[in-house]
């Protein structure tokens, strides 16, 4: 199937469309979930956020002895309180706290006895123990950038681009610092080959025998993709992703993570109200499944979605870009579950 003409991204609406048209039937016997559901819950950012409330006392003392006094002059209305005690492990943390000398000169210069108060061997398990926790909480393709909750929000959840594990952190940094969804869909667009190396490398990483024949299937898609066989890559992709989550959950946690009824009750998914790992890699698989029914007349989305892809397929849907948005999200997931399944003796 030869590759069809890739629309103009420049003029696409960025919002979640409508819904499903297809919910599972009553007679499918509910599966034993492979991951612990109840494992899947607490806050998304509760190890750091634990972490860093333990050590707000320890800082506050050490401002208290005249650290305080040399910062205020130098930092632009913004208080020593609200500098160190941050609940996340984001950009403002890896700049005001873990990287005090990335000021212009002069401020390097008045905040030197600062610098050297931070490097003291005292302050080295401090920072050691962030990056840990940052390490943990990141994949490797997150931890240079270390989105924040806010970036996450919007890429995530309002644009349901998948971030975890895929793609590069190049890639990553390119998608953080573009200024809205459709930007970010040219880059995806633009940088699709690199994308889909970077699902090939992430894929044939997986070792794990729960999901060794899902990860070959995702490496199917890879190869449709690169033949130019974009329709068949993305509804392979959409069924697989599908088949991955009917494997692994049960039906009362696949309808949890997959009901977007976002457009019609205005309901998001909700980062905070899981584990990180799988917030971040679930709130674009809940993205995918905006409600869709064709005999209510919906428009078929441009945007890449699980029911469009089966219910819509038109040139609408199906398009290089959302293959590329496919392949990205049932990596992700499988990865997950890679990471995630317990270990076989």
């Amino acid at each position: 199937m030869a590759e069809h003409e890739e629309p103009d991204e420049s003029e696409e609406t960025e919002q979640a469309e409508d819904e499903p048209a297809d919910e599972p039937g009553e007679e499918e016997a509910d599966q034993a979930a492979s991951v612990d559901f109840s494992r899947l819950y607490t806050s998304a950012l509760k190890p750091l956020q634990d972490y860093l409330r333990d050590q707000n006392a320890r800082i506050a003392r050490i401002i208290s002895e005249g650290i305080a006094a040399q910062v205020r002059p130098v930092l632009p209305r913004v208080a020593v309180s609200q500098m160190l005690p941050m609940s996340a492990a984001s950009e403002t943390l890896r700049r005001q706290v873990a990287d005090l000398t990335g000021f212009n000169d002069m401020v390097r210069q008045a905040l030197k006895p600062l610098t050297e108060t931070y490097w003291s061997p005292q302050w080295h398990s401090v920072f050691a123990s962030v990056r840990e926790i940052v390490s943990r909480l990141y994949p490797e393709n997150l931890r240079e950038a270390t989105p924040s909750l806010d970036d996450l929000e919007r890429l995530l959840v309002d644009e349901g681009v998948p971030l975890m594990w895929v793609p590069r952190p190049q890639t990553v940094r390119l998608l953080l610092d573009a200024p809205d969804a459709a930007a970010r869909r040219r880059i995806i667009s633009r940088r699709w080959k690199g994308i889909v190396t970077d699902c090939q490398a992430v894929l044939e990483g997986i070792k794990h025998p729960a999901v060794r024949d899902a990860r070959g299937f995702a490496l199917d898609v890879v190869d449709a993709l690169r033949a130019g066989h974009t329709s068949a890559a993305q509804a392979l992709a959409a069924n697989l992703l599908d088949s991955v989550l009917q494997h692994n959950f049960d039906k009362a946690t696949r309808i949890r993570l997959t009901k977007n009824d976002f457009k019609t009750e205005g309901i998001k998914f909700k980062l905070e109200d899981y584990k990180f790992k799988v917030a971040c890699t679930f709130a674009p698989v809940w993205y995918a499944h905006a409600r869709y029914f064709p005999k209510n007349g919906d428009p078929i989305p441009r945007t890449f979605g699980r029911h469009p892809s089966a219910h819509g397929v038109s040139r609408t849907q199906y398009s290089r870009i959302n293959a590329t948005y496919a392949l990205m999200l049932v990596t992700s997931v499988i990865k997950f579950f890679d990471t995630e399944l317990p270990s076989r003796p």
